[in-house]
Order: C-alpha cells, then structure tokens, then sequence
C-alpha cells in the first residue's frame, strides 16, 4: 500500500481529487505521477487540498514533492516563486529547492528536517511570528515579485473558495451574519494602509519545521507566496498561525483572541518598527477577514460557523487603533 492507497482509503469518493485530478482510480493517479516523474520508485504519501501533492522516491532514493496545482494557473508567477526558493535556499534559508516545473506543475527537493509544533506555546507562537518578519524580509530583498492570481471579482466579498467542497452560493442561507462581519473587516483592510512586501498567505504551524531550539527548518505551501500589503499579510497569519492536522495531540486549530493579537504584537517587536495606527487597524482587519471566511467555508460544509470564535475575534479587533 502506498500514499495514494492509504489517501483513498480514507476518503474513497474525495470530491476534491476529481476535481484537481480527475478520476479516483488509483492506478490512474498513480500513473499521472509517472509521467511527471518516470523515476519513480514510491509514492510515500499523497495529499490533495488546493492542489495535489506527491511525496515520491525515487529510484537513485532521492526524494521529491510534485504539486499539481489547478487553483492558480499562471504560470509566470509559479516560475517567480521557483526563483525564489531558489535564492533564499541559496543564501540558506529552509526553503525546498527547486528541481524543475512543468507548466503549473512544481517538482522540489523533498525536505522534512525538524518538527512540527503547536503555535498554542507562546515560545512557538514567538518563533512564528519571528520568522514571518524574517521571510519578509528576506524575499522581498530579493527584488522578485510573484504575484497571485486574485481571486476575488471586483465588487465580490468573497474570493473563490480555495477546493471545490465549498459553495457559498448555494449555502448563503443561515451565512449572513458571517458575511456582514466579513464586509465590515474587508472594508477596512481595503484602505490599503502599509507597503508592500513579498509574504506567505498561509504562515501557519501546518506549513513550518522547526528543530528543538525553535530553529526554522522547512518552509511549505509556496503557492502561497505573493506580494501584498505587510499589514494585510501579518493579520491573516494572526487569525490562522495555529493551524495544524499534523500533531499527534489534538489541539483547538484556531488561535484565540488573545492569541492572535499577542502574535500581531509579536510580529511589530521582530519588525523592529511598530506599525502606525493605520497598519495596526488593517492588520486586525485582516486577521477577522481571514476567520470571517473561515467560518464561511466551515458553514458552506454544514458545520456550526460559530465555533471558529468568529464573533468574539470581530468584537474585539474590528475597532479604531487611535
């Protein structure tokens, strides 16, 4: 048994792998894997989400991970991001280095030094924090730019959701307090306070290794990366640092309130520089947005929204920093 059985197993009529693969035969997707990687020897694990993702071996035992990618389809901006993992692992930094792209398709080095954590431990929480400035830092120096695909139509509240379990159309019913708080936050992050930096849209505890001292030693999800504005940047990953699925305990996944403003905090001390009162507000906006549509995706899938701690986290952050 391999990881696309072991995956298969688990979700047998997964709507998410039709629509990013299309089909559910086994023997299928492992075939698709073999074209993109003809020395395949093992598929030791299989992931699908946004995209699909390959762990795979390969027959000399070098390891690699293919992402098949169908939410985002430029392909300019999947060859920036290569560049850019390429220069920061060159300077260093835990980034998987690239082995080669086809169209929208990523093969990277497979890199899985250190652990994952639980960001509810203030020392995490700090380390994640300290190391969303540090990669601020670093790939924007870089002078490269990758842009995503926006993904919100002009005058939408909503982006596209992220995979195809999600219909806020045909589950607006029962959502309206959700999109109401989501329309106050985006208004405010809309303002367009702060500069732009080169970030990672989902810097949370499920994409970052860390070593025992809380060393950094793997960066994933580089679909991820864009260019936005810093505040806007650093609230979505206040609302969403804790996030995680790989922990052997089971852990709230969400931040609480306290938690994300600390990490907001947090954040300003490793800057350097705290933000302003404009870039704070717009940060704490963004954080809400970020749960707001959380909460959608949680009520589009017939959960109760309310346990993402939604209304408590927009009482307390949508407010004026003056």
């Amino acid at each position: 048994m391999d990881g696309v059985d072991t995956f298969l197993r688990r979700y047998p009529d997964s709507p998410v792998v039709a629509d990013v693969l299309g089909t559910l035969d086994a023997d299928a997707i492992r075939a698709r894997v073999r074209e993109l990687e003809p020395e395949t020897d093992e598929i030791f694990s299989f992931a699908a989400s946004v995209g699909a993702v390959f762990s795979v071996r390969r027959r000399d035992g070098s390891r690699m991970a293919i992402k098949v990618n169908k939410l985002f389809t430029d392909e300019t901006y999947f060859a920036d991001v290569q560049e850019l993992q390429a220069r920061l692992a060159d300077e260093g930094y835990p980034a998987p280095r690239p082995v080669r792209r086809m169209g929208t398709v990523t093969v990277d080095e497979w890199l899985d030094d250190g652990e994952f954590r639980n960001a509810h431990e203030p020392a995490v929480r700090r380390a994640i924090a300290r190391e969303l400035a540090r990669f601020h830092r670093l790939a924007t120096a870089t002078g490269l730019r990758p842009l995503r695909e926006f993904l919100r139509p002009a005058g939408a509240l909503w982006p596209k959701p992220h995979n195809v379990l999600f219909d806020f159309e045909a589950t607006s019913s029962g959502a309206e307090w959700i999109d109401e708080i989501g329309a106050a936050a985006r208004a405010v992050a809309d303002l367009g306070a702060g500069s732009e930096v080169v970030g990672h849209t989902d810097w949370s505890a499920k994409h970052l290794r860390f070593d025992p001292a809380l060393r950094l030693t793997a960066v994933y999800d580089w679909d991820s990366v864009t260019t936005d504005l810093e505040p806007d940047l650093v609230g979505t990953a206040a609302g969403s640092f804790t996030y995680t699925e790989e922990l052997d305990e089971e852990i709230d996944v969400w931040p609480s309130t306290a938690e994300s403003q600390v990490f907001i905090a947090d954040y300003e001390e490793e800057r350097g520089t705290p933000f302003d009162a404009a870039e704070r507000t717009a940060a704490r906006a963004a954080c809400v947005y970020l749960r707001a549509y959380a909460a959608r995706c949680h009520h589009a899938y017939g959960g109760d929204a309310r346990e993402t701690g939604l209304e408590e986290l927009a009482s307390a952050l949508l407010v004026s920093d003056t």
